[in-house]
Order: structure tokens, then C-alpha cells, then sequence
């Protein structure tokens, strides 16, 4: 089941950002859009004015899909490498207890409060905050988590409460996409 929900939520983010990212590349090439190249600054006689990079410009992760049709990608989470499955049906970023361990989450059998409906039944879960999750140039901090028995979690899903945090995510020519 959550195979099947992880292949729905990918189609309608591909649904979404095929498109548009189609309409950029027509509306570029009707136009025939041609880049000017400025003059040489010493042809000119003007100064040379630095730009300053934004630190965020080139913050993109790229993770290719595998044989399944999932985007599982390499990750470190505070600092810990950790495998992740990109799950855009999970609201939250969802580790099992092994997990926040290595992570520095400690957590007591009280914190296991909350009721979570999993592609396996409902379970309970408990609330953490994962302080930072880096995949290749893009990193994210205080990324809410849902983290559930280790009997009821097998795999580490990267949800949304990481995603939104990004100013885009896209699917095209099999492979996601992740902008900061």
C-alpha cells in the first residue's frame, strides 16, 4: 500500500512540474531568445563592480529514480549518513527509534502520544526535531519528524515538513529535483 501511495504522490507532483517546466523551455525557444554578451570592462573604461553570490544560488540536489520507480537518496541528518526514501504523502520527515538515537533524539516511552495512520495501520508515534538534513548542496534545519517503533518503521521517509522547506521540488526524466 505505501508503495502504491508513494507512486501517486510522485505522478501528481509530476503532473504538476512537467508542465510548467515544458512552458519555460517552448515560450524561450518561440521567442528564439538570444543572451547578449556585455562589452569587456576594460573596453569600456568602467570599473570592474563585484557581485556578491548569494549563498543559497546552486543549492540543488538531484536523486535519480531507482528500479522500483522510487527517489531513495543519501542524507545526513545532524550529521549522521542515513539512507531516505522521499515519500511526498508523508506529512512529516518519519525515522524509527534506532534512528533518532544515532540522531541524538532521546526519547521516553510518554513521548509515544500520538495516533499516526502508516500505509501498515495506526501505530503510535512521538514528536522530535531533526536539526538539520543535508542532501549534496541543499540542507534544511529544524525539520519536524514523526518517529515510530523500530517494529512499525523499517525505512527513514523523507515527508513533506522537509520538502516545504524548499523553495521547489520537481520530477523530470526520472530523476527529482531539489531546490533551496
Amino acid at each position: 500500500m505505501e508503495k502504491y501511495l508513494v507512486i501517486a504522490g510522485l505522478l501528481i507532483v509530476g503532473a504538476i512540474g512537467v508542465p510548467k517546466y515544458l512552458d519555460g523551455r517552448i515560450d524561450a525557444s518561440e521567442t528564439g531568445a538570444q543572451v547578449a554578451k556585455a562589452p569587456e570592462p576594460e573596453a569600456t573604461g568602467k570599473p570592474v563592480r563585484k557581485v556578491s553570490a548569494n549563498p543559497l544560488d546552486g543549492r540543488k540536489a538531484r536523486v535519480e529514480m531507482d528500479d522500483r520507480g522510487h527517489f531513495v537518496a543519501q542524507a545526513r541528518m545532524n550529521g549522521i549518513k542515513s539512507e531516505v526514501l522521499v515519500d511526498t504523502g508523508a506529512t512529516y520527515v518519519a525515522i524509527n527509534e534506532t534512528t533518532a538515537r544515532k540522531l541524538g533524539i532521546h526519547l521516553k516511552e510518554a513521548d509515544f502520544k500520538y495516533k499516526v495512520r502508516t500505509a501498515n495501520g495506526i501505530t503510535m508515534a512521538a514528536s522530535a526535531i531533526i536539526d538539520e538534513i543535508e542532501i549534496d548542496r541543499v540542507r534544511v534545519t529544524d525539520v519536524q519528524a514523526s518517529v515510530s517503533r523500530d517494529s512499525a518503521l523499517g525505512v527513514t521517509l523523507l515527508g513533506m515538513s522537509f520538502l516545504k522547506k524548499l523553495k521547489k521540488f520537481e520530477i523530470g526524466n526520472n530523476e527529482l529535483l531539489l531546490t533551496q
